[in-house]
């Protein structure tokens, strides 16, 4: 099973260090995310239907809101991953370039070769991660180094800061009325029939509504409040399991349990564990 050894939460978002050896779903976040290889051997992850391979030379980056899964190879021993859930609220602060970060297409490619100098922000990230409790304003400086490098050299900033802006898609006053109502039951259950007919819609004509604004279908769109909320109540150690499991609207907590490894690759429990807090 796949074991999160270290996860750092903080203004930027959270950083992992997950040594994989399952696959995950097709998922979302509302972060720009950041997968970078530490060891083992070479891995393939699928952004929006399309194979981009993981290498000691590459990254992959996904852009808010984008569809993506990883596919470990049948066979293959693990891999120990570094992923970067970037807040684009937080990039944005630290350097105003960065401000559309969260809108479509901030990174035109997935696939990214990555320079000396990200290598060597990467291999200190991963090595401060061991101790995240030690230096801890030196491992967020880190962070905040890697993220302005990929940023600069491999977004399309300077387009954006010319006026170029890639909207996420057409806007529709029932789909922005859903995306509220979703985002107010994330620790609800989500009937996306009853979210269907209060917007006045078949469930496929929501369907394909809801995927030509936001870019991704209502489920996986749901299902990345959930996984965020119930990251953010494991942070919280008063919050039992069983009780999250419970507000999220499963009927079981094996449920939950199975959920949350499908999307982050481990247990509720273990992620628990190693979650620490940099502030």
């Amino acid at each position: 099973m796949t074991r999160a050894l270290s996860i750092v939460r903080g203004r930027f978002g959270r950083v992992a260090l997950l040594d994989m050896d399952t696959s995950l779903v097709d998922h979302a976040h509302p972060h720009y995310h950041l997968i970078f290889k530490a060891s083992g051997p070479d891995q393939n992850f699928v952004v929006e239907g399309q194979t981009v391979p993981l290498r000691g030379d590459t990254l992959v980056a996904v852009n808010s809101w984008q569809p993506h899964a990883y596919v470990h190879r049948d066979g293959a021993e693990r891999t120990l991953f570094l992923a970067l859930y970037i807040e684009p609220g937080w990039l944005a602060d630290a350097d105003r370039s960065f401000v559309h970060c969260s809108e479509p297409g901030f990174f035109p490619r997935a696939g990214i070769a990555i320079s000396s100098e990200i290598d060597r922000l990467r291999a200190g990230v991963v090595r401060r991660m061991a101790d995240p409790c030690d230096r801890q304003d030196e491992l967020r400086e880190l962070i905040l180094e890697l993220c302005l490098n990929v940023a600069y050299g491999f977004s399309d900033w300077r387009d954006r800061a010319a006026g170029v802006h890639r909207p996420r898609g057409p806007r529709d006053y029932r789909i922005g009325r859903a995306l509220r109502r979703m985002r107010e039951l994330a620790a609800d259950a989500v009937d996306l029939d009853d979210l269907a007919r209060g917007c006045g819609l078949s469930r496929p004509h929501f369907n394909h509504l809801f995927r030509s604004c936001t870019g991704v279908s209502p489920r996986v769109y749901v299902n990345a409040l959930r996984v965020e909320t119930a990251v953010g109540r494991l942070r919280q150690h008063g919050h039992e399991i069983g009780s999250i499991s419970q507000d999220l609207g499963f009927s079981a907590q094996s449920n939950f349990t199975r959920f949350f490894q499908q999307h982050t690759g481990t247990s509720p429990n273990q992620y628990r564990r190693v979650m620490a807090d940099l502030g």
